[in-house]
């Protein structure tokens, strides 16, 4: 679905990513995984079109056919719309602590893909419904709600829009381990039950062990492996990942 070649990031002269490689495969969950620092955010923001101003990127990354670094600002925004789903770290930090929920879930999902408020209102109460929230969250302001639910309304309009692509950046860190697990189930679901490729970029071994089917390792950078994550939790080839792996023990 999407193919990174030879990516090199660097800001105010520091390496940020070096000529790194790897595929995002359609209808897969694959985990890119490293400690903090090692340049997995930023690779991020250039998946994204939002790298900061001054920095300096070369190689290519690929989706349908097309190379989005060379995208215009108003390209990658129409691509960031129709295609491609994004949850954060602290959910709390992507809601308006003013505004209630159900208008900014309006906003993240159906006035996204074009739905009317009734349309809205009736899809979104079953999908919240299925998730196991109240309809009652909508009449409620961000600040009402802990960070599981928080996680899950975005999830939530996930479901709603069905994006090609869905990037869940770190978004376990804020969770105690119950929520954890319960939103990694509902990344799963996601995937088994509507198709969608999911990029999930954590620095938790159990998560990628659980959700993932690819694995991408990166260290300082560099991209030091890859493959089926079953395949590099039986045979980490590389020193990095063996050391990684005995770290959960």
């Amino acid at each position: 679905m999407i193919e990174v070649r030879d990516l090199s990031i660097h800001i105010k002269g520091k390496h940020i990513t070096h000529h790194i490689d790897f595929t995002i495969p359609r209808g897969n969950i694959t985990s890119l995984i490293g400690e903090s620092g090692s340049g997995k955010s930023m690779t991020v923001s250039a998946l994204l079109g939002m790298l900061p101003d001054d920095a300096k990127v070369s190689g290519s990354i690929m989706y349908e056919g097309r190379n989005l670094l060379d995208a215009s600002d108003q390209e990658m925004e129409s691509v960031r719309k129709q295609a491609i789903f994004t949850i954060f770290q602290d959910a709390s930090n992507s809601f308006n602590p003013s505004v209630k929920i159900g208008r900014q879930l309006y906003a993240f999902s159906g006035e996204r893909v074009g739905d009317s408020l009734p349309v809205f209102n009736e899809k979104m109460h079953v999908i919240l419904d299925k998730l196991g929230l109240s309809w009652e969250v909508v009449e409620q302001y961000p600040f009402q709600l802990s960070g599981g639910m928080l996680q899950r309304c975005m999830i939530a309009c996930a479901f709603y829009v069905e994006p090609a692509l869905l990037i869940a950046d770190e978004p376990t860190s804020a969770l105690d381990m119950v929520l954890q697990k319960e939103f990694i189930q509902l990344l799963i679901r996601l995937n088994e039950e509507r198709g969608t490729t999911i990029f999930l970029i954590t620095h938790d071994l159990d998560i990628v062990a659980e959700a993932a089917h690819e694995m991408v390792v990166m260290q300082q950078g560099s991209i030091v492996e890859t493959g089926k994550a079953e395949t590099i939790f039986s045979h980490p080839g590389h020193a990095y990942t063996k050391r990684l792996l005995e770290s959960r023990f």
